[in-house]
């Protein structure tokens, strides 16, 4: 039996905070780009970026959290990773916030995950 990382509930709940992150950190790095500043000077935009972006803080937010403390909780307890490789990623966890965590998602917990019933 899986423990509760593993189960059903506990893949699409990570999986919907993974694609929140990585959707919270695309807009984030759009604001950094000079169409952001070209679109948010029309009136009619300047709302729709600023509703995008508030929902996207909103949601992003808990998202990030249950998706950072979830994957390092997995890498510390359920990994059979040699430790050279959970230091490495416990160090892209601190060093990118919370987008290492959706990378480890993507690239550790959810290929760990597969013999689950995987949400498609």
């Amino acid at each position: 039996m899986p423990g509760w990382l593993q189960s059903e509930k506990a893949c699409k709940l990570f999986l919907y905070s993974a694609w929140t992150v990585v959707c919270l950190g695309i807009f984030v790095a759009f604001m950094a780009t000079p169409w952001f500043w070209q679109i948010d000077s029309l009136r009619t935009w300047d709302l729709m970026l600023r509703i995008l972006g508030g929902a996207l803080g909103i949601a992003g937010a808990p998202a990030a959290l249950i998706l950072w403390f979830g994957m390092a909780e997995f890498c510390l307890r359920h990994d059979k990773s040699p430790t050279s490789d959970k230091i490495l990623w416990f160090i892209v966890f601190f060093a990118t916030a919370w987008f290492g965590s959706a990378l480890y998602f993507f690239i550790v917990y959810r290929k760990r995950a597969q013999g689950l019933a995987w949400p498609v």
